[in-house]
């Protein structure tokens, strides 16, 4: 199974799993955006899942300030 897109689950993240996610550095996919992620769309992620580039720029794009 595919990992789901990042548009279908950044939107509905709660605050805590988008600093999570701030903080990456190349790192895999915290717990908590992975537990998030598979509420809001029914998939697990992988244990070693990471935001690609293009995951990245989707983020950057948003132009919404993490609480």
């Amino acid at each position: 199974m595919t990992e789901p897109e990042i548009h279908t689950w950044w939107p509905s993240l709660t605050a805590d799993a988008k600093h999570a996610l701030d903080a990456l550095g190349g790192e895999t996919i915290p717990d908590i955006v992975r537990d998030e992620v598979e509420i809001l769309t029914g998939v697990r992620m992988s244990r070693e899942e990471q935001l690609t580039i293009r995951d990245r720029e989707f983020i950057r794009t948003q132009g919404e300030a993490v609480d």
